[in-house]
């Protein structure tokens, strides 16, 4: 009797095992590409004609896009770290570039383990403590032999791309003759850089594209879910360090066999500390409310078309190379979008624009002094504006898409500058921001005005 009641608790086991295997393998494996410094209007699919990206379109047109999505800070470290943890920077605790999260942050790695999932960053990582983010680390060549093997738990696999940051150097045979972008002056300067940028952009898409090689060719793309995203803008005046459009808005294509209908977009608010909760949600980890992110599987379910009335942004200008203190925080609505300058009687200031880069053929330096050499007054206005700015700046984005007209002052717009700078300061209290107390001073004054 023993040995019959061994030999039915051992096939018993081995059922429960087996049923834990199937479950597990039934969950979606989920790939996420994080691209480095790729500004939203940068692609095909985003209507750029000018730039080759192949096969972000081709997930474009199977899967949604997204059309109004923020980073909430526009540089490296504090950016991901509000990807992997879905809490704005300082709450948790990374506000600045080369920053670390506090110690008691958890992040994307252990809800996902706790939910099954073997959790992988694969590349560049920019996040620290390492304790706070226990991934199980790899480098991108090592993609192709990973998804080669049999995997009795489903995976969550980040795969983080250097390009398309800087140094940026023009490929033989890259790009030519493009259009000049709307939101800078034309200098010879300039469209040489942006050529530039968008060969390291199509190096990106091209990488994507082996790593979608493997997924396929070991078939894995039936059952994951595939999501592409960058982590801010592009290293060019009015873009990256700083909260304007070009530095903050990213692109995001979801796709989702089965889900999403493929070639969809929706131009609702998302902000990047929404990816992780929206993760959770699509392998079915719900209820946590620790997140300032929320869910937009509605939104890919096109159960709903809005998910939140605004988002949020903030920088220091701290943690960067030869830059200085120069604090600047955002809030952004259907329409409008009102940016603070906490230190408005500063220059702004950064080593990526004060001097040239010596591992580049063209650089951002470059760039910003062809506009203040140039003959045309506008150029040159333009360059020192980007050095000098207001304590406030409000933007109709509906008629000005590339914020080049500051309506703060209009008298009938004073109402919308009040109502988003309460929005903004009671955030930031939220938040814990330090500079809270100083939105609350500067508050008094904008009554006066």
């Amino acid at each position: 009797m023993r040995k019959i009641g061994h030999r039915i608790a051992l096939t018993l086991g081995l059922i429960w095992a087996l049923c834990w295997v199937s479950h597990a393998q039934q969950q979606p494996n989920l790939v996420v590409f994080l691209a480095d410094d790729h500004g939203q209007e940068d692609a095909g699919c985003y209507g750029n004609p000018d730039v080759k990206t192949p096969v972000l379109d081709q997930l474009a047109r199977e899967g949604m896009r997204f059309t109004r999505v923020y980073t909430p800070v526009p540089v490296c470290a504090p950016s991901r770290s509000a990807l992997f943890t879905g809490l704005y920077p300082h709450r948790n605790g990374c506000d600045r570039n080369h920053g670390e999260v506090f110690s008691h942050i958890r992040s994307l790695p252990h809800y996902l383990s706790a939910a099954g999932y073997d959790v992988v960053l694969a590349g560049k990582e920019h996040i620290k403590p390492k304790e706070a983010f226990p991934f199980r680390y790899m480098e991108r060549h090592e993609i192709p032999e990973y998804l080669s093997r049999k995997h009795e738990r489903p995976f969550c696999l980040i795969v983080s791309l250097n390009a398309p940051h800087q140094p940026y150097f023009n490929l033989k045979g890259g790009y030519g003759r493009i259009q000049p972008k709307s939101w800078m002056p034309a200098t010879h300067e300039t469209l040489q850089y942006t050529a530039a940028y968008y060969d390291h952009v199509t190096l990106a898409d091209q990488e994507i594209g082996a790593v979608l090689y493997w997924l396929h060719h070991y078939g894995w793309h039936g059952n994951s879910i595939q999501l592409y995203l960058s982590d801010h803008g592009p290293a060019f005046p009015y873009a990256k360090w700083t909260l304007y459009e070009q530095g903050l808005r990213i692109p995001l294509i979801v796709k989702w066999p089965g889900v999403v209908k493929p070639g969809t977009a929706s131009d609702a608010l998302v902000s990047m500390v929404d990816i992780l909760p929206t993760l959770l949600d699509m392998v079915g980890v719900v209820g946590n409310t620790a997140f300032d992110g929320k869910s937009i599987v509605p939104l890919l379910k096109q159960q709903a078309t809005a998910i939140q009335e605004a988002v949020y942004g903030c920088y220091t200008n701290l943690g960067v190379q030869g830059a200085n203190d120069y604090p600047v925080r955002t809030i952004v609505e259907s329409r409008y979008k009102l940016i603070v300058n906490l230190r408005p009687e500063s220059t702004f200031a950064l080593q990526a624009m004060d001097q040239p880069d010596e591992r580049a053929v063209i650089d951002a330096y470059t760039v910003l002094h062809s506009w203040l050499a140039s003959g045309d007054t506008g150029d040159r206005q333009r360059a020192l504006d980007y050095r000098r700015r207001p304590l406030l700046e409000l933007y109709d984005l509906a008629n000005d898409p590339y914020e080049l007209t500051n309506c703060a002052d209009d008298v009938q717009r004073h109402d919308v500058v009040l109502k988003l700078y309460q929005k903004l300061t009671d955030w930031m209290h939220d938040q814990q921001d330090p500079l809270w107390n100083e939105m609350v001073t500067n508050k008094k004054q904008l009554r006066k005005r």
